[in-house]
Order: structure tokens, then sequence, then C-alpha cells
């Protein structure tokens, strides 16, 4: 059976004397875990957003195995997850990583199916950014407890 070069190894091979670059995010860097937390008391509303507050440097890589772990948040209820720009906050892809979860009972999902993590998708990052959520769908049930686990792996 052939060899299939993988991206990794086409980079490395990418130039005349063999000595091409990959990034350290292609087999290395370190493995994170984004934790995003509900407060223990909250009125949730249709569209709020959560974020983490931990900014990404650019070169991060978004992993596709991710999940959220949750209480019952209401019938119709879905989370998306995706990356907004960590100073302004404007969004880059507001369900790039999970989009349209199903969390009405409790549960917890894989948060795998965003366009920039799907599909064998490899995403990474092109400048500062923080992990975000947005519930939406319906009003989700008043102090209903979600964490949401992403995982990346940063340049440094």
């Amino acid at each position: 059976m052939p060899e299939i070069t993988s991206r990794q190894v086409a980079k490395l091979s990418a130039s005349a004397t063999g000595a091409g670059k990959q990034a350290y995010v292609d087999n290395g860097g370190k493995r994170r875990a984004v934790v995003i937390t509900s407060p223990a008391t909250v009125t949730w509303a249709d569209g709020d957003t959560i974020g983490s507050g931990f900014p990404l440097p650019v070169g991060t890589r978004l992993m596709a195995d991710s999940i959220a772990s949750h209480a019952a948040m209401g019938a119709s209820v879905v989370l998306d997850v995706g990356i907004r720009n960590f100073a302004t906050k404007v969004a880059i892809d507001a369900d790039g990583i999970a989009a349209a979860v199903a969390v009405a009972t409790t549960g917890r999902p894989v948060l795998n199916n965003g366009a920039l993590v799907a599909a064998g998708v490899e995403y990474v990052t092109t400048e500062v950014c923080e992990v975000y959520a947005t519930l939406r769908g319906a009003v989700p049930t008043a102090n209903a407890q979600i964490r949401i686990e992403v995982d990346v792996v940063t340049p440094d």
C-alpha cells in the first residue's frame, strides 16, 4: 500500500533541501482545556453569551474533542460555541466549534460540529481570541448550570 503524505510531512519536505518548517502546533505545543462554567445563580435570556476570559494566542489550534456538561436548559434551547476577538468581543465565528447543539435535557454532548472543527477541518487562530458560548432558541431555565470544556493546542 502506498504511503499518503500528511499535511505535516508535506510542510517538512516543501523546500528543495527537505528542511521545510512546520508550525509548532502541527505536531507539538501545549494541549490545554479552556473551561467556561456558568454562575451558580443566573437568570438566562434567549441569546445570552458567556465568555471564557482566557486569551488564545495567534497560532492556537482548535481540537475536535470538546464537550459540554449541563443541566436541563429548557425546551428548544440550543448551544453554539465559537471564538471572538479577545479585545473587541467581535465574533470571528459564533458557532465554529459547535452549532445548535441540543441542551434542552441534561446531558454531556461532544462539541465538534462547527465549521472550524467538523469534517477534518483544521483551524489555527490568526488573531488573539477567546472561546465563548451562546444559549439560544428559547429562554434557558433560571439557575441551570453548564460547563463547557474546549480543547486547544497553544504554540507556547
